[in-house]
């Protein structure tokens, strides 16, 4: 009977004792590199976190803590940091997470020295940028440029999504910045709103996270509307899981800390609050499970995407549709 023992036995008998350790090394390699496969399929799972508008107050100071708390790999800032003549007062709080903070700049961060404050400590060439991070995409966008700037980020930005697109270790495409697309008290930046919700609905973007709002709010998976761009198409009224969903679901986290503001909730809206907090994106592979916290760590909202991979072809001709749809219930 055949005996892979024996076999085993009488080759190591049959050669050097040199090339007899050189064979023991190369199968210690062999059964070491097992467990670096499974790691490795383990290395999408991840969390990141993220508020704006924060000041540098109590609340701010609660916020912060309460976000290391939830151990993050990633925090991610929406703009409006210190509200004050000099950014060092807000960069003293958040100092003690290094490069693993990133941000957006808001309207409050590009007045007098503070725009080349924060460029500098967070080692900005641009306003605008983008990262990889393990299966996710990261894009941080600026609301605050001037015309010609403007036009170079919406070139990054086309360019950049189609390496993204293209990039099949990518599950995931996040995009944050400070003035919102959409929101409950009518400070929408509507000029980028017309031009870049189409765009990431074409590549596919999953989430896109604001500030500039003092508040939280979170939208059902929405549509752009090319008839009335202030009224975007809601393609699923679904409040918890979302398994495919055709749109992007858009936050508002303006609640880090410097004040609140009161809103009124729009039909788009799948949930409002007004408190301070932050948000905790966990992503394993292909599931996000997204939480908003209250400022006494209480979940006051959360929500769930799963997805698989599909035709963009397909997922297109289900956006025609849906819009179809929506025009034909309009008129």
């Amino acid at each position: 009977m055949f005996n892979i023992t024996e076999m085993i036995s009488a080759f190591f008998r049959s050669i050097p004792l040199a090339y007899t350790t050189l064979v023991v090394f190369l199968l210690v390699g062999l059964f070491q590199f097992k467990p670096a496969k499974a790691e490795e399929a383990n290395s999408a799972d991840f969390n990141f976190v993220a508020a704006g508008d924060w000041g540098c107050g109590h609340e701010a100071l609660n916020t912060f803590s309460m976000m290391k708390g939830m151990k993050p790999e990633l925090y991610l800032g929406l703009g409006d940091y210190s509200y004050m003549d000099s950014s060092d007062c807000w960069l003293n709080i958040v100092k003690s997470v290094g490069k693993s903070f990133k941000i957006a700049l808001g309207n409050h961060d590009t007045e007098g020295q503070l725009l080349q404050a924060y460029m500098d400590e967070f080692k900005l060439e641009k306003q605008y940028y983008s990262f990889n991070y393990r299966n996710a995409h990261f894009i941080a966008l600026s609301t605050e440029l001037s015309k010609p700037d403007e036009i170079e980020q919406l070139k990054f930005v086309k360019n950049d999504l189609l390496r993204t697109k293209a990039n099949k270790n990518i599950d995931w495409t996040i995009v944050f910045f400070h003035k919102p697309f959409y929101s409950a008290d009518g400070s929408d930046i509507t000029n980028m709103r017309r031009t870049y919700h189409p765009i990431f609905e074409n590549f596919g973007v999953d989430l896109v996270i604001q500030g500039h709002s003092h508040n939280y709010q979170r939208t059902y998976p929405l549509l752009y509307n090319e008839a009335r761009n202030s009224e975007p198409i809601v393609s699923d009224k679904e409040q918890l899981q979302y398994h495919d969903p055709l749109g992007i679901i858009f936050l508002i986290v303006g609640t880090g800390g410097e004040s609140l503001q009161p809103l009124n909730k729009k039909s788009f809206h799948a949930s409002t609050y007004e408190g301070y907090g932050c948000i905790n994106v966990e992503i394993k592979g292909k599931s996000m499970n997204v939480e908003y916290y209250s400022d006494t760590n209480n979940t006051i909202d959360k929500f769930f995407i799963t997805k698989k991979q599909h035709d963009s072809k397909s997922m297109d001709a289900k956006s025609e549709i849906q819009r179809i749809e929506y025009y034909k219930s309009a008129k």
